[in-house]
Formats: C-alpha cells, sequence, structure tokens
C-alpha cells in the first residue's frame, strides 16, 4: 500500500522569532515543495552509517490478542516496528512516523541511523493512521482523535521496548521521542499522557515538522489534488502527465536512473515540474494514504463503506475495486464519514470545531509551554503551517523552537545544521 509521501499547503511565512539566519544556513533557495521531494543535496548531508552497518531488526508483537481480521490480512495481526540496538546501556528513542508512513519509511531509517550513530537505542513505530498501526493496535480502528491516538500508541510503545528487550537484550538508561510531522503532534500527545502515567519519564521530546491544528492542515492538503493545471483535467490524466514529461527527460539523457536525477536534472531541464505540477503531484499521493486509512478503518469497524463486511475477504479476493472506491474519500471526508460520528455519539453537545481543537497543541498547551525538556523544528516556509501556525511556534516555544529559514516540510532534515541542532537537544544540551 502507499506511503505518505509529504503533506499539506504551501505558506511562506517569515517572521520575527528565534530562527537561523538566511544567510548563515547553506540549504538551497529552493520553493518548498521541491525541497519536500527532493531533500538534502547530497554534500551537505550529515552522514549515517550505511543500513547493513547498523544492528538493526524488525520485530512484530501482539499488542490487541481480541482483535479479528479477515484471513488476508492475518499478518497485520501484530504490529511492526524497527529496533536498532548496542550492545551496552544507553538512551532509547522512539521514532514516531508522519501521516499514513510506517516504521520503515525512508526518512526515519535515516534518523534511525542518525541517533544510532550518536549511541542511542532506537524503536520506530509507524504512525497511528498507518494502515498496519490501524489494524494491529489501534484500539477503535479510528484514528485522529489526540488522546485516543496517545493511549493507543503509549500500550503500543510499552509493548514494543517489552518485545525488544527479550529479542535482543538491550538495556535503557534513560527514555527520548522524536516524531516527524503527525508524528510530532503524537508525541506531543504521548508526553502529556506519560506525564500522568509516570512510566517512559522523557527527558527529551523532539517535535520535527509538527501541524499546530491538524484538521485545518488536513484541510490545506486535501486541497492540493485539485490544483489546476493546464491540459490536465483528472487525476488520473495527470499521472499520464507526468510519465510523458519523464519519458521525455529521460530519452534525452539516455538513462532511467530516477533516484539521483529526478529532482535534481529534471528542475533544470525543459520538462522541469512546475509549481503547480508538484502541488498536484503531493496531492495526489497523499490521496492514496488516505485511502488506506479510509479502507483499513472501515474494515475494522466493518461498515461495509469500502471494504465487504463480514470477514468475506479472503488471500484470493482483489482488494483493487475496494482501494479505488475509497480513492474518491480523501481526509477531510474520512473526519466527516467515519471519525465525526463516532466522536459526536459519546459528545453529542459538541461540535466539530471542538473536536478539532482536542487535537491540536492548543488544547495541551499547558504541558508544551515552558516545559524544557519538550522542543521543535520547523522552517519558514513549511506548508503544513499558516502564518499564525508558525507564530504560535514561535511563542509558546520561544528559545526551544528551532527555526530554518527553509526546508520546507522535513525538506532539510538531514541537513547538518539541522542534524546538529536536533543531537545537541536530544543529548541534554541547554537550548
Amino acid at each position: 500500500m502507499p506511503r505518505l509521501f509529504l503533506s499539506l499547503f504551501f505558506v511562506t511565512a517569515v517572521l520575527n522569532a528565534p530562527s537561523v539566519s538566511a544567510d548563515d544556513f547553506n540549504y538551497p533557495d529552493i520553493n518548498a515543495f521541491l525541497s519536500t521531494i527532493g531533500g538534502t543535496p547530497e554534500p551537505l548531508r550529515t552522514p549515517v552509517p550505511s543500513e547493513p552497518d547498523i544492528q538493526q531488526e524488525d520485530l512484530r508483537v501482539t499488542v490487541l490478542p481480541d482483535r479479528k481480521l479477515p484471513p488476508a490480512f492475518d499478518f497485520y495481526s501484530k504490529m511492526g516496528f524497527r529496533v536498532a540496538w548496542h550492545d551496552e546501556p544507553a538512551p532509547l528513542v522512539f521514532l514516531i512516523a508522519g501521516s499514513g508512513s510506517g516504521y520503515n519509511s525512508a526518512r526515519l531509517d535515516y534518523l534511525k541511523a542518525l541517533y544510532w550513530q550518536a549511541g542511542m537505542h532506537v524503536i520506530v513505530m509507524s504512525s497511528p493512521t498507518n494502515y498496519d498501526f490501524i489494524a494491529s493496535a489501534s484500539t477503535s480502528g479510528l484514528p485522529g482523535l489526540g488522546q485516543r491516538d496517545a493511549r493507543d500508541l503509549h500500550t503500543a510503545m510499552s509493548l514494543a521496548l517489552e518485545h525488544a528487550r527479550n529479542e535482543t537484550g538491550l538495556e535503557a538508561t534513560e527514555f527520548r521521542m522524536v516524531g516527524f510531522s503527525l508524528g510530532a503532534m503524537n508525541a506531543a500527545f504521548v508526553s502529556a499522557l506519560d506525564e500522568h502515567l509516570g512510566q517512559f519519564d522523557f527527558t527529551r521530546v523532539l517535535m520535527l515538522n509538527p501541524p499546530v491544528n491538524l484538521y485545518d492542515s488536513i484541510r490545506r492538503l486535501d486541497a492540493l489534488s485539485h490544483t489546476r493545471v493546464p491540459g490536465v483535467d483528472s487525476t488520473e490524466s495527470f499521472y499520464e502527465h507526468i510519465f510523458d514529461k519523464l519519458s521525455r527527460y529521460f530519452a534525452l539523457r539516455g538513462d532511467s536512473d530516477i533516484e539521483s536525477t529526478v529532482f535534481e536534472g529534471i528542475q533544470t531541464s525543459e520538462e522541469a515540474l512546475s509549481d503547480a505540477e508538484m502541488a498536484m503531484l503531493v496531492g495526489a499521493v497523499f490521496r492514496f494514504a488516505a485511502a488506506d486509512l479510509n479502507f483499513m478503518s472501515d474494515l475494522i469497524n466493518d461498515k461495509g463503506r469500502y471494504a465487504p463486511t463480514d470477514q468475506r475477504i479472503t488471500v484470493s479476493t482483489s482488494l483493487t475495486p475496494y482501494l479505488r472506491r475509497a480513492l474518491f474519500c480523501d481526509f477531510s471526508c474520512y473526519l466527516r464519514n467515519q471519525l465525526w460520528p463516532d466522536w459526536q455519539s459519546r459528545n453529542a453537545e459538541k461540535t466539530i470545531e471542538d473536536m478539532a481543537f482536542e487535537t491540536s497543541l492548543q488544547s495541551i498547551e499547558e504541558h508544551i509551554a515552558n516545559n524544557p525538556r519538550m522542543a521543535v523544528i520547523t522552517n519558514a516556509d513549511d506548508f503544513i503551517l499558516t502564518r499564525d501556525d508558525y507564530r504560535y511556534l514561535a511563542d509558546t516555544f520561544a528559545e526551544r523552537a528551532f527555526l530554518f529559514p527553509r526546508g520546507g516540510h522535513g525538506g532539510n532534515l538531514q541537513h547538518q545544521q539541522v542534524t546538529a541542532r536536533m543531537l545537541s537537544f536530544l543529548e541534554g544540551a541547554k537550548p
């Protein structure tokens, strides 16, 4: 199933806030979409060990023993996670993926390698909105509520830690937590919950490119798939349009090395993608992540909107028609048709705005404000933020807000200056 590749809507917000000067930051001066998609140029990245050099293993653990899935989904009855460890005692950092992403995403693999190289054990967790987590660890099967997702994550993290200890013998001296995008918001809610439970007593919680109001960001993201591109009138014709561009570009080059050239080479050629094309690409890819969410939530709750009811899916059942149906429902559609009715059944006197507030950072401001154990890293051109969102992070976190002038949504997380900020905070340096 597809993964989330990037998020939400482009807003430039340069404000008077604690930040790295644009002149002192040598990340390329390119637009936020291209930053997000292309990442950090190789010469500016902090080197990390290659995957074979890291002591790591993918494990699966039972979180919900009573969860019953159709035969075709038996594999997802256990929750998957990735652990990288050292043979000696060390701090352990939980790393939480962004919207729709699994524990094995490329961005998290880089961060895992970075933290492992710095001497930490690492446990990488899927997003609560990832189909694997929904099937194996979401008590409701309906992710998207801050406190409920935090309870599910906290339980899953506890069981993952216990299983990792049994399998690897790792010994944790303290606990830290890092989340990216929606995972950053999840980390904040998990931190607030653990403050009451006292289980992990996190010494450091780092939020990378978090949203402030999740539902507002979702609406901006959903709008991207409706971006107008000249000559394109549907998502299907958009993919054909992009394919034609790539075909012409690689035909002229004489090779098809997409990994190393598509974002550097094509953007300096006659086939360069326009801002509108990149925006629609973001929206179209994210729509697949929404389809995963819609399908799995519907399957778990046996509603029959996008999946057959009564567990009638076998290993030979084609899922294509059901997933195609789910593609017509974006994240806002999921909120309206699945999450909101469930929440309203327990909160009849409240509004959808109340639900949105309870899943925003403002709802746990008492926990995150003036908390020396928490910090945020984000960018002035991060398109998941409005100008007010950016100001909120700057004001709320103050000297604990590490703000960079450019890099889009996580595009600069491999940059030497950004990784130095991450490690300095995680290892205990005072902001």
